[in-house]
């Protein structure tokens, strides 16, 4: 039986009061299957920490990919917006509205018919709109597909099941723990890689950038949780944000024999459709002193550890499908 713990915080005034949202305790894999899923509409919380969440009907669940991803046939969102809320993620560009690219991190919007469509995807007319098996997807380019609301709707776990019936070459990006709990559902694909996004070594440097995101330590216990129960993993690096000890940082994420790992500096952007980082997080790059001179150097001591048996991929080669 596998056994995993994690515990997520979230800043929810500007006093620094934190609140623990929830802890994955004795989640049993094994017990988790055989109870079944949160169903969606059975648990609809309105509320996430400072995250609002809303239920609609979508309009969309896959989509045309561009940009580092446009490899891959679709990409698969089973949520808009995301409760992490990294400050430098380049998501918050795509919001709809400006009042929504501002309060990002403080909405969330729970596709309840992404299952309905799902199952329309498969019987599309045109063969582009049409998923079929080993048709490559990306889950997910614009959420987290295992954000706080994921532990209570259980929405991506319901995706998975359909999934693994048509066996797609699915691409998982992440970096919640709550993944973990899907292992049994995981090991079932016959192509897949579950991406874990850890940025840094330092704890005071995550909490800088991405407060409301699961601990580096959090992350790397799932990474290496999945990993060791034979499903391929990715070691994204992406935004690299500042490494205090990039040799032992390297050593443990080569412990951790992914697939592929991937690094990328912080890309500043002017363009709403374009994916880059905010302004306010490129100030803070520059107040920390965080250079792409010094990002090379941490990438070359990566590479030197890692060694070509683990290769440090760098922008589009790194988000190739599986």
């Amino acid at each position: 039986m596998f056994v995993f713990t994690a515990c997520m915080k979230y800043k929810i005034n500007g006093d620094g009061e934190q609140l623990s949202l929830f802890s994955l305790t004795e989640f049993s894999e094994v017990n988790y299957k055989k109870n079944s899923v949160l169903f969606i509409n059975q648990t609809t919380p309105s509320k996430i920490a400072s995250s609002k969440i809303e239920y609609i009907n979508s309009s969309s669940l896959l989509t045309s990919p561009s940009g580092f991803i446009r490899a891959y046939k679709f990409t698969l969102n089973p949520y808009s917006g995301c409760s992490f809320g990294c400050e430098y993620c380049y998501a918050r560009f795509f919001a709809p509205t400006i009042e929504q690219q501002k309060d990002w991190g403080n909405w969330v919007k729970v596709k309840e018919n992404a299952i309905d469509l799902l199952h329309r995807s498969c019987k599309a007319k045109s063969q582009d709109r049409r998923l079929e098996t080993g048709d490559t997807i990306y889950m997910s380019s614009v959420t987290d597909p295992y954000q706080p609301i994921e532990h209570k709707v259980g929405l991506t776990r319901r995706i998975l099941e359909e999934l693994v019936e048509i066996q797609p070459r699915l691409t998982i990006q992440t970096r919640s723990p709550i993944v973990v709990r899907d292992i049994d559902l995981l090991k079932q694909f016959q192509h897949i890689r579950v991406n874990f996004t850890i940025t840094t070594d330092s704890e005071d440097i995550r909490l800088r950038y991405e407060p409301h995101c699961p601990s580096i330590e959090a992350r790397l216990k799932a990474a290496r949780h999945v990993s060791e129960a034979g499903v391929p993993i990715g070691i994204s690096i992406s935004p690299m944000l500042p490494i205090k000890d990039p040799e032992i940082f390297g050593q443990r994420i080569a412990k951790l024999n992914a697939a592929e790992y991937v690094t990328q500096f912080f890309k500043p952007t002017r363009s709403r459709f374009s994916a880059g980082s905010s302004p306010e997080s490129i100030q803070k790059m520059k107040e920390d002193n965080w250079t792409e001179t010094k990002y090379q150097k941490v990438r070359a001591t990566l590479i030197s550890i890692l060694g070509n048996e683990l290769p440090l991929l760098e922008g589009n080669e790194g988000y190739a499908p599986v």
